[in-house]
């Protein structure tokens, strides 16, 4: 399942450097991998491919959720969005 997380960032270059630091967090949530864009107004965003979306969810409300979110400076616009539903137009 993919799960997307969007948040607004102090700096993009910190938050790429720091948002890779956290290997046992993100397997503690089934994270298989993860995809990481950015937009201006130092928006980003994190689309994680998760075998277990009901542990990424509990985790991703714990505190050491929220702790790793400030190592990244994260300064908020914060959206989760549960990624249930695909399209393929026809060709």
């Amino acid at each position: 399942m993919l799960i997307a997380v969007r948040a607004e960032v102090e700096s993009i270059d910190h938050w790429r450097e720091q948002f890779k630091t956290h290997d046992e967090l993100f397997q503690s949530q089934g994270v298989t991998l993860a995809h990481m864009g950015v937009a201006e107004d130092n928006k980003v965003i994190a689309v994680f491919e998760t075998n277990n979306p009901d542990e990424f969810l509990r985790i991703f409300n714990d505190p050491s959720t929220a702790e790793a979110m400030a190592n990244d400076k994260i300064t908020g616009g914060v959206e989760l969005f549960v990624l249930d539903e695909t399209y393929s137009p026809a060709n």
